[in-house]
């Protein structure tokens, strides 16, 4: 059984136009975002087994206050190119080489590609389809596979689907 957190960084910042599309930091929702959701999975019990980022800035953010909620060593939080990326395909490669010894992944990316790789993997058109994944929104699916490299399309349920706005009631 393997377990995937498919994960999109918090909320960044565009403050500064001179800053590259990688360097952008989280703004003040993602700094407050990322540690909620954090508490959240910890809440849940959930065990990372190994937590992967794309080596954007916001997201590497997300990826630390992630890690630190659920014990998890910053140290061993993997920056990897290939999920700073528009290509599903390489994104799912990704996924796929992840060792078969790591049962719970957490991987912290940018849409469109969380949400289109969320839709690949349970089947997008049914009564849950994603769109867009809101920042910060994390999508935990279950894959009743020995190896990652298996993982394919229609092949993961759905655990649970928690964004940070979820659940709050309106001002």
């Amino acid at each position: 059984m393997k377990t995937l957190y498919l994960i999109r960084h918090a909320k960044s910042s565009w403050a500064d136009p001179s800053l590259a599309d990688q360097d952008r930091p989280l703004n003040k929702r993602g700094l407050r975002d990322a540690p909620l959701m954090g508490e959240r999975l910890a809440d849940r019990k959930i065990k990372a087994d190994a937590i992967w980022s794309s080596p954007a800035l916001r997201a590497a953010q997300t990826a630390r206050y992630l890690a630190h909620a659920l014990n998890y060593p910053r140290k061993a939080i993997q920056l990897r190119d290939r999920l700073y990326t528009s290509s599903i395909d390489k994104f799912l490669a990704e996924i796929r080489s992840c060792p078969d010894d790591v049962k719970g992944l957490l991987v912290i990316g940018h849409n469109p590609v969380i949400s289109e790789c969320v839709n690949f993997l349970i089947g997008s058109g049914g009564e849950m389809s994603f769109e867009s994944i809101p920042t910060c929104g994390i999508v935990a699916l279950e894959f009743a596979l020995s190896s990652w490299r298996q993982i394919g399309g229609r092949e993961g349920s759905m655990l649970f689907f928690d964004y940070p706005q979820k659940g709050v009631p309106p001002v």
